[in-house]
């Protein structure tokens, strides 16, 4: 530990830096970053919180002079209009002229209204008005060019209505713009005639006024239109629209007394200004601050990125040092490569890469042959040195996926991962075989050594590391033990009746192993009809190896294939089909799908468990949707562990069908107690029902021995448009055959699935007739054996009379045909007679006469229609092309 901290602080500066940090680090830096990033973000928005209030502060303030400024003025343009109506005086009646023919109550000389005006020399006028006050009646003035409105011409004065004032306007007696005020004044006697008192006022009079020059004032009348301004303090009769201000730059103070406002405004700027006064004292300030946090965030995330970097460091060379002493556990230490327990943690994860990447894994136990004589004659130095270089040149000899291991001793293991087909496997095996060719120099000898190689291939061959490296050993010491075969004598493959194999089935068998891994083995699919539909319900699975441009079915290399492929091709097919079956289940066709399970898997340990596993992988296909179609054979079928993985098999939900029915027929009365779901009749019975139409006897049992299990029925080898017409009378579920199609390959499936429909079939044909002349004498010998009553039918009535007369100049001997149909008949009546008042034994009697006729009647049948068609393809045309 002390070496290790001293190596921490001698590199300290030189690899803390380059130490990468873990996620979790990572995170955690991350964490106080964005802690100092939030914090500086909440005092720079407290920040601009307090400058944005102190902007608001300084806005209601220049608004607050504004007002008080706004409230000055109008107090003084109050005063000065008010001095006008201060000195009038109250007059009582107007001197009228004689003729002005107005009744006034009383009348004042023309030298009182001359004294009145001296005595006021700013009065201007003197109107005697109409008790509306719309027309002059008499004025000291000249008159206007139309009278005086009142009410359009003069505001009266809030709180003073006998007080008027009027609009703006230029008085060119003046020479100025004078704003006209009125008093008008009632009689005491009579209030239909008033008179009134103007004077004119110049407007520059408010040049005079102390207005503070700070803001812009607006002078505004009733109609909020404005007639003076105020620009810094001085009076103009022109000046800004108050559109051009914002609201909030703008207020307005009542003149007392008067029907106008006072309106001061101010532009955007001076805020901005006050307001940039009082801020840059601050903002200096809080700058620093914010600049301050972000210094420390800086150099606090340093100090600690910096302390888990040396942290980091520190457990590295501890690891460093704990894997060094786990490496020296798992490998060789003469040859570094990994030892038992090191090929025990890769072995594994080897097999789980096959699995999921779906590729052949190779598992080869190689020992050298001439070993020992090298120990013995240049000592254990130089086989030290000889295994040193064998390690060598087999790691240069395989791939980079690829694991050698020394178990100890000369013997190396190989695991050869990712091979898509036995060709790469054989390149890899021709560098082995040349690596290992060459010869070796040992102090300064020539040797050269031979080695043996046992394989197994997974997952053909399946099991554990332990049983995978047990298999290459025994096909190791195989391999030691025979001569060698074209140049591969030293490599042999495994399979489980090793040493008991010709040497042709052998090359068979691992050329079938190479044709499955390269692809040259495929599948074809042949259709399933529903008879309840006429559509394509189902497929079957067929394997198809592809030789030389040729196809070759399985009743061709089967037989010759050992239990490994035999196993092997029950997972291709299971796991092929059912992968195809999914994609066709996507496109939205509903199919199942029937698969062949050969004896050796049924019989293998583990089957149900696979079959199970495969199907989990494809949760879009449900189990009922998967049939596994068993032979009928005695020896398996009564077996504990194939019951066992049958049972398992249909409690998981997967069909279980009985193929072949009949080829062993003395196996037909244990059927009952077997766990299937359906029985596909053997097609030998139903492909020779056209020359032997006496043999539809068998095929009706083994149907009615179906619906009597309750099980569904399948017919194979279905091959002619009669076979579907005759079988469309009899209760079964599905046909199949070369009448519907021959075994497609995937990419024609879906076509024909969507397109086919099955049709009537040839109803002009023996089996129809007989099979329906075969329930009439059914029913009569069930008449005879239960005394129950039948309907009999008569022989006109037969179809089998009407196929014979139809077809009676192609028949040979017709007439022997019809006469013992005839009789069959005839034993039919009398069974109906003897049945209503005969005995039992006559019953018996004409029974066993009737089965007599009748099995002779369905042989001369048999000869007559093969004759027939005989004849018939001897007429018929040759194909063409037949001759050249």
């Amino acid at each position: 530990m002390s070496t290790i901290s001293a190596f921490v602080q001698k590199s300290y500066t030189l690899t803390v830096i380059a130490t990468p940090l873990t996620a979790n680090q990572r995170r955690t830096l991350w964490q106080v970053g964005i802690a100092f990033m939030l914090l500086t973000g909440l005092l720079t928005a407290l920040y601009i919180q307090q400058s944005q209030h102190l902007h608001r502060v300084v806005a209601e303030k220049i608004k607050l002079h504004a007002a008080l400024s706004a409230q000055s003025a109008a107090l003084q343009v109050a005063a000065v209009f008010n001095k006008y109506f201060d000195n009038l005086i109250y007059v009582g009646n107007v001197l009228l002229p004689q003729n002005a023919g107005v009744q006034a109550p009383g009348t004042r000389t023309l030298e009182q209204v001359q004294i009145l005006r001296a005595q006021h020399p700013h009065i201007m006028a003197i109107n005697l008005q109409n008790s509306s006050g719309d027309r002059i009646l008499w004025s000291t003035l000249p008159q206007p060019s139309r009278p005086i409105e009142l009410a359009n011409d003069f505001t009266p004065l809030p709180g003073h209505p006998n007080r008027l004032i009027g609009k703006l306007h230029y008085a060119r007696r003046m020479h100025a713009r004078v704003i006209t005020m009125r008093y008008r004044v009632h009689n005491a006697g009579s209030a239909h005639s008033f008179f009134s008192v103007g004077s004119p006022i110049n407007i520059m009079s408010l040049d005079t006024l102390t207005i503070p020059p700070n803001y812009n004032l607006f002078l505004l009348d009733a109609q909020h239109v404005p007639f003076v301004f105020f620009r810094q303090g001085k009076l103009s009769f022109s000046g800004p629209s108050l559109q051009s201000f914002p609201p909030d730059n703008q207020v307005r103070v009542p003149v007392p007394g008067y029907p106008w406002t006072i309106g001061a405004e101010w532009p955007t700027f001076l805020v901005t200004q006050a307001w940039w006064h009082e801020e840059k004292r601050l903002l200096l300030n809080d700058i620093g601050i914010v600049l301050g946090l972000f210094g420390i965030g800086a150099v606090t995330l340093f100090l600690l990125a910096r302390e888990m970097r040396l942290r980091n460091r520190q457990e590295e060379i501890l690891i460093d040092e704990r894997d060094h002493q786990k490496k020296r556990a798992i490998h060789d230490a003469l040859t570094g490569l990994p030892n038992r327990d090191g090929l025990r943690l890769v072995f594994d994860q080897a097999l789980a890469r096959s699995d999921r990447q779906e590729q052949l894994l190779a598992v080869g136990f190689l020992d050298l042959d001439d070993f020992k004589p090298v120990n013995d004659t240049y000592g254990h130095a130089a086989g030290d040195d000889l295994l040193q270089e064998m390690a060598h040149r087999l790691l240069n000899a395989v791939r980079r996926t690829d694991t050698v291991a020394r178990l100890g001793g000369d013997e190396f293991i190989l695991l050869l991962e990712g091979l898509c087909s036995m060709d790469e496997l054989d390149l890899v095996l021709a560098r082995l075989q040349a690596a290992i060719a060459q010869p070796f120099d040992l102090k300064g000898e020539v040797v050269s050594i031979r080695a043996s190689l046992g394989l197994t291939l997974y997952p053909f061959d399946e099991g554990d590391s332990d049983l995978l490296l047990r298999h290459a050993d025994q096909a190791m010491y195989a391999a030691k033990t025979r001569p060698a075969l074209e140049g591969g004598g030293w490599v042999q493959l495994y399979h489980p009746d090793i040493g008991n194999v010709s040497m042709g089935d052998e090359i068979l068998r691992r050329d079938f192993l190479r044709a499955l891994a390269s692809g040259a083995v495929t599948l074809r699919y042949q259709p399933l009809v529903a008879m309840a539909t006429d559509r394509v319900a189902g497929l079957e699975a067929l394997t198809r190896w592809h030789q030389e441009g040729r196809e070759v079915s399985p009743d061709q290399f089967l037989s010759a294939l050992g239990v490994r492929e035999r196993q092997a091709l029950g997972r291709f097919v299971l796991q092929t089909g059912l992968r195809q079956l999914a994609q066709w289940r996507d496109m939205g066709l509903d199919l199942f799908l029937s698969i062949n399970v050969t004896p050796e898997e049924l019989d293998s340990p583990g089957f149900a468990d696979t079959v199970i596993g495969i199907l989990a992988a494809y949760p879009s296909i449900p189990p009922e949707s998967l049939v596994l179609e068993v032979l009928e054979i005695r020896e398996i079928l009564e077996q504990e562990v194939a019951l066992e993985h049958l049972q398992r098999l249909r409690s998981a939900g997967v069909k279980i069908a009985l193929d072949d029915v009949g080829s062993a027929y003395a196996s037909l009365l244990r059927l009952k107690n077997l766990p299937i779901d359906e029985i596909k009749i053997n097609q030998g019975f139903i492909r020779e029902l056209s020359s032997k139409p006496q043999d539809l006897v068998f095929v009706e049992s083994l149907v009615n021995l179906g619906l009597g299990m309750d099980v569904l029925i399948t017919v194979e080898g279905v091959e002619t448009e009669a076979h579907i017409a005759f079988l469309r009378e009899m209760k079964v579920d599905y046909l199949q055959g070369y009448a519907i199609a021959r075994p497609l390959e995937a990419e024609a499936v879906a076509d024909f699935v969507r397109t086919f429909v099955l049709g009537a079939g040839d109803a002009d044909t023996p089996l129809l007739a007989l099979y329906q002349h075969l329930g009439w004498e059914r029913a009569a010998a069930e008449s005879a054996m239960n005394h129950e009553g039948y309907e009999n039918t008569e022989l006109t009535g037969c179809p089998i009379t009407t196929w014979l007369h139809a077809h009676a100049s192609e028949l040979p001997e017709v007439e022997t045909l019809l006469a013992e149909h005839e009789i069959v008949h005839i034993l039919g009546r009398e069974i109906l007679q003897v049945r209503q008042k005969g005995t039992r034994d006559e019953l018996h009697r004409l029974l066993g006469q009737l089965h007599v006729h009748s099995h002779l009647f369905q042989e001369g049948l048999g000869r007559a229609v093969k004759t027939m068609r005989e004849n018939a393809e001897a007429k018929a045309p040759p194909p063409e092309g037949a001759n050249q």
